[in-house]
């Protein structure tokens, strides 16, 4: 390793990160990056090291490996219709602009993993609204005390109408929501008892889970979203969360702050231009506070964790499935996340700015094309991210792995990604 490029290559995306602070986008950032088994960047900008974060769909990857344990055991077949596993799923109703259509096959369990099983998030297409629709009644039911259940939950996604024929195009949706359930069933214990079991606590990752314990809150961060005003009459970084997450604010509190500081050297960064983000009101996705056990285990987005916690499970999945001494997937499940599992047509479907240049497998992004996606990588780097703006990935071939936590509800800068994976891959030689 050259200690010169790792500490220049973290100095560069410190000053990124810090830059973002400063211009108001981010309130703070925490980053790690492990090369050949050792940690070798770890940093923490307006964040406690062990600060709590919710990583939303940086859930699917976790999801996409306790399917894939279920796999190696044949107790999942990914060419078997969903509705072998889960009947509700049986003779869904297609909605095309000529009314309902029945669909033209069975939902398979690979189309799941691969978002082309036309099951889909809120949206403002007519299948979109539909499930709308859907969230919103479970919304308020959360916020007046009633909650879910998981399987219920995916029985009432299944009562809703696909927005296009199984395979005939990528559109990300609650396939991984459906496959957390598809789990529980397979697996008879539910989502959190199997992560736990055979991936949390072989992997010591003490902090993560579906919610944060009491004792915990303390260091679980304030959830922002993003305003779609200049943000002029935010002037300050809230210290406090209100209702329910008062007790879980002190991710980036002035106490939080000095200890950070204290620890690592590095001073914290307030914004100078008026921010563009407010302290969330609401939650995203039928999701509670995660200030307690909920009875909807998201599969696609229902985590939280930590960057040390975070960085074992993508330094496990950087050594083909070994992680903490302990062996979670074999080599060849691993091998199955590095190859693109879209065909040419469903490809062209994605409409995600970050990802160009990337294929999808596995409830993850797959690193396909250098030129296009204009950022450095190689063929098989596999990883995801998440709505409230983490990113990671795990790229074998070079035992790498990187992984950044931010809090931001709707956040996503495709140009800071692609100039903080360069430096990343820049200390590789």
């Amino acid at each position: 390793m050259n200690s010169k490029r790792i500490d220049r290559a973290a100095d560069c995306m410190e000053t990124i990160l810090r830059e973002e602070i400063a211009g108001g986008g981010l309130p703070g950032a925490s980053f790690a990056v492990l090369y050949k088994g050792v940690t070798v960047m770890k940093r923490h900008i307006n964040y406690a090291p062990d600060a709590i974060f919710r990583v939303y769909s940086m859930s699917k990857p976790i999801t996409a490996v306790a399917a894939q344990i279920l796999w190696e055991r044949g107790m999942l077949d990914w060419n078997t219709p969903l509705s072998h596993y889960l009947p509700e799923f049986a003779d869904m109703d297609v909605i095309t602009e000529h009314g309902l259509e029945k669909a033209s096959r069975p939902i398979y369990l690979i189309d799941l993993l691969r978002m082309t099983s036309g099951i889909v998030y809120p949206g403002e297409d007519a299948a979109g609204a539909k499930m709308d629709t859907l969230f919103r009644r479970i919304q308020d039911e959360i916020a007046h005390g009633k909650q879910t259940p998981t399987q219920e939950f995916c029985r009432l996604i299944a009562q809703q109408p696909l927005a296009f024929h199984p395979g005939e195009r990528w559109r990300y949706g609650l396939s991984c929501d459906v496959m957390g359930a598809v789990i529980e069933k397979v697996a008879d214990q539910p989502l959190s008892e199997f992560y736990e079991k055979e991936i949390f606590r072989p992997l010591d990752m003490k902090d993560t889970g579906f919610y944060v314990p009491k004792e915990k809150q303390a260091r679980f961060t304030t959830l922002y979203e993003q305003t779609a005003a200049t943000g002029a009459d935010i002037n300050s970084i809230p210290q406090t969360a209100s209702g329910a997450d008062a007790s879980a604010s002190s991710g980036i509190t002035a106490g939080a702050n000095t200890q950070f500081a204290a620890a690592s050297g590095s001073q914290p960064i307030k914004a100078s231009s008026p921010l563009r983000y407010k302290e969330a009101v609401g939650r995203h996705l039928c999701l509670t506070k995660c200030l307690t056990p909920p009875a909807f285990e998201s599969g696609g987005a229902g985590i939280v964790s930590t960057l040390d916690d975070y960085s074992k499970f993508a330094d496990m999945l950087a050594h083909y499935g070994v992680g903490n001494g302990c062996r979670i997937l074999g080599r060849k499940s691993v091998e199955c996340f590095e190859h693109a599992q879209l065909d040419d047509a469903q490809k062209k479907t994605i409409d995600f700015d970050h990802i160009h240049g990337f294929s999808y497998g596995h409830f993850m992004r797959v690193y396909d094309d250098r030129t296009e996606a204009a950022t450095m990588g190689d063929p098989g780097e596999f990883g995801w991210d998440g709505w409230t703006g983490p990113y990671f990935f795990a790229n074998p071939k070079e035992e790498l792995a990187y992984v950044l936590m931010l809090q931001v509800g709707g956040y996503c800068n495709a140009q800071m990604t692609r100039r903080l994976r360069n430096a990343v891959y820049s200390i590789v030689v």
